[in-house]
């Protein structure tokens, strides 16, 4: 377990894939309607609490996950109180990226995807094409024919993207 501690109101965590397993948690499984799921992510916050690393809980917290190569990111955010709702949420970041070597290839790929949730960048002579939220798996497997998946190395490549690319239009 890797536990990095941004500031007092947020602390950022990578498991292993062994670890989350140990944990009970995987990213399919997260969700935080789930009594188990909410147990597992407590109970790593007190082992974070006990390597040292505090989050000040003075209101709501916000969960996020991502994937990593071989395990589990996940970032706890602490944020000011609000009136009713929920004392903590839990966001996943679903996104899939092709990178492409021509403007053609992202064409291509674009096409067999559901337009509404596809940002295309550029970088050089190198094409990406991000799909937000859970794409079909059939479709990505006919877009990937255009393009290569990219594994994002951290748990966030669209920053990654929006930071090092330029957008690109998908006409």
């Amino acid at each position: 377990m890797k536990i990095y501690t941004v500031n007092e109101c947020r602390i950022e965590v990578e498991l292993a894939a062994a670890e989350a397993e140990a944990l009970g948690v995987s990213y399919a499984s997260l969700d935080w309607g789930d009594a188990d799921t909410r147990r597992a992510l407590w109970s790593l916050l007190g082992m974070v609490r006990a390597r040292g690393a505090e989050l000040c809980l003075s209101g709501r917290l916000l969960i996020e996950a991502g994937l990593l190569p071989d395990g589990l990111r996940l970032c706890f955010t602490s944020l000011p109180p609000r009136t009713g709702g929920s004392v903590a949420s839990l966001v996943k970041e679903e996104v899939s990226v092709l990178r492409c070597a021509t403007r053609g290839d992202l064409l291509a790929a674009a096409a067999c995807l559901p337009q509404v949730s596809l940002t295309a960048y550029t970088r050089g002579d190198t094409w990406y094409l991000l799909a937000e939220g859970a794409c079909d798996p059939l479709a990505l497997s006919r877009a990937a024919e255009f393009g290569e998946p990219v594994k994002p190395r951290g748990a966030y490549i669209r920053p990654v993207l929006e930071e090092y690319c330029s957008r690109a239009p998908l006409e």
